[in-house]
Formats: C-alpha cells, structure tokens, sequence
C-alpha cells in the first residue's frame, strides 16, 4: 500500500494524504481526513518517516540530556526515582504526539556538542541545569545561534534568563519555607536542614526557605543543626545516624529529595530514635515510594508529573511553531502532602 494506492480509494490527491498524515488539517476538510484515516486503518498502511522527515527536513526525535558530575559515570541515574519520574512522564508525552525519544548522559560540554553534530534532534530537554556550567554555556550558545544544531531548548529549574528558553520551575525557596513552618507549626523548634546546598543554586534556594522560616517565627539559626550531607539515600543515611549522635538533638529534619528524607529515616533508626516519635521528617518531591515507607513519608510536592507536561507541551508547540512567544520562566506551585512521618508536640 502506498500514498498514491491511499489518494486512489478515497478519491482525493496524494498532496491531501500527505497534509493528513503530516497533520496539516487547516488544509483538509474533516469530512476527508476521517475518510483517509479510517482507509490507512483499514490498510494497515504505516509512513515511511524516514522519508518524510527528509522531506519536512525534521526527525521527530526529542533528545533529553541528563546531566552528570564526573563522580556520578559509573552510576544507574534511572534508578533515581525523580529522574525516571520525569523520563517517563516525557517520554509518554512525546509518543503520544508522534515523537522519538533519544536519552543521553553527559558530563562534558564536548559532549553535548558532539551529541546535536551527529544526531538531528527536532528540540532538547535538559532534565536538571548543571552548576559547573557547561550546559549553561551550550544553552546561551544555542539561543544565539552559535551552536551547530539550534533548535527548541527546555530546562527545568534553571536561574538563566535565556531569551527563546523554556524554562519551568517549582517555587525552590517555598517549598522549604512550608516544609519547615510546618514543622514550626507543629512545636518542632530544633530543625535539622540535610543538604550540601553549597554550589547549587536550586539547593540554595531551598536552603533560604529554611531559614526564612526560622528566622519569622523567632528561631535562632544553629550551625550545627545544618547537616551538609548529599541529599542521597546514603547522605541522608549517614545525616540520619549524625543526628542520633548528636548531644542536643534535634526533634524534626527536612530535607531536598524523598530519597534523602528516607535515608534519614533508617539512619535514625539504626542511631535508637524513633520515626517519627523521637524524629519528625519531611521530604521533597511527594514522589510515589513516599506512599511505600514506614512510616509513610510526608513530603513537599512539586508535582513532577504535571511540571514535565508542561515543558514538554511548551516545547512541541515551539517546535510547531517557531515563532511562537514564550515566557522566559513558568514557576508552578508547592504544597505540603500530609502522611505519618510528622508529629505534633502540641
């Protein structure tokens, strides 16, 4: 079965398929695009894309770029739950609207460079902004026209002011504040912080919300009670064991990540505390294994679901429509979701 086979028995010429198949519908009554379709259906008929896309000069391939520290190459990051999280609300969305997914890991600038000389990608998404610079670098690069391959870019909490960037956030500094208010709210006063915030700007901000807190509600900042541990299953494991030890310790820890949050759990409860009776934790990400814990983890949602939709939708439209304005920086909402890690002292 061909496209002139397909234009024959509906009756219509082989350009009125090709708008059909390509989507160009503004061109075609609804009348005939049901008719071809129900005939491609009833053929079997599939477009040979390669073709096509040689033609439209596109690949229908999206590439999503993850960013890695030169300590993390040996590692699985899909066994970190926030970034197969994501991956895989992209990835449903792009195979829902006809495109390809093409996943990639880098750790160098080179390589991203290398990346988009050989493979023509219709639009990038970078899964998380890089605080060595490297992936700013190529981003400013791509916006000005000065890399090899410029297309739509999309990033998720970045703090570039990129003219033509998708950019999508969560409120980083809020999530914090309520995560620890919360706490406050709760009698909690002596309020562990687990994170090397240093050198990031998205953990940083968190770490303002965090002080924030504090300092509204009268509580005095304590050095010690700041635990600089990598917001990691085994940082929070290790944090959770410092704060067991701890001489003055305290009675509530948040933290950036669930899977740090649940690291802190079992480290306290190998130091002797109780969770949440002696130790109170809050997450980060409201991911689903926050449902699976003992306790069950109470978490700050950024609605990862929702926040990888809506860059990916912004991105297919850019790529549709070239010219079409977007705002420099979306920031979508946090909230607290209750479980049983926290207790009132009340």
């Amino acid at each position: 079965m061909t496209l002139k086979d397909i234009a024959d028995k509906a009756g219509v010429s082989m350009m009125t398929v090709s708008n059909v198949i390509n989507g160009k519908h503004s061109r075609v009554s609804a009348k005939t695009i049901e008719k071809v379709n129900a005939i491609i259906k009833e053929c079997g008929y599939v477009p040979n894309l390669s073709a096509r896309n040689l033609t439209n000069r596109t690949s229908s391939i999206v590439g999503i770029v993850i960013p890695l520290d030169e300590d993390s190459l040996d590692e699985n990051y899909l066994e970190n739950p926030y970034v197969s999280a994501m991956v895989g609300t992209i990835e449903k969305e792009l195979r829902l609207n006809g495109y390809y997914t093409m996943l990639r890991s880098v750790s160098r600038g080179q390589e991203i460079t290398s990346l988009f000389k050989n493979w023509n990608v219709d639009g990038i998404i970078f899964l998380y902004p890089d605080d060595t610079g490297y992936i700013n670098q190529f981003v400013e690069s791509l916006q000005q026209g000065n890399a090899d391959s410029p297309c739509p870019v999309a990033i998720f909490d970045s703090h570039m002011s990129v003219p033509g960037l998708i950019n999508v956030c969560s409120d980083d500094e809020k999530g914090l504040y309520l995560s620890t208010k919360y706490m406050i709210n709760r009698g909690h006063s002596q309020i562990a912080f687990v994170a090397d915030y240093r050198g990031s700007h998205l953990l940083t901000q968190r770490f303002k919300g965090y002080c924030r807190a504090l300092e509204e509600s009268g509580i005095p900042f304590r050095e010690e009670f700041v635990f600089l541990n990598p917001p990691s299953y085994e940082g929070g494991i290790a944090a959770g064991k410092a704060i067991a030890s701890c001489r003055l310790k305290p009675t509530a820890a948040v933290t950036t990540a669930d899977i740090c949050a649940i690291g802190i759990m079992e480290g306290a409860r190998l130091g002797g505390l109780r969770v949440p009776v002696d130790l109170s934790v809050m997450g980060y990400d409201d991911l689903t294994l926050c449902q699976y814990t003992s306790p069950k983890l109470s978490s700050v949602s950024q609605n990862i679901s929702q926040k990888a939709l809506q860059a990916t939708q912004m991105l297919l439209k850019k790529i549709r429509e070239k010219d079409m304005e977007i705002p420099n920086r979306v920031t979508m909402d946090v909230e607290i979701v209750e479980r049983q890690s926290v207790v009132s002292l009340f």
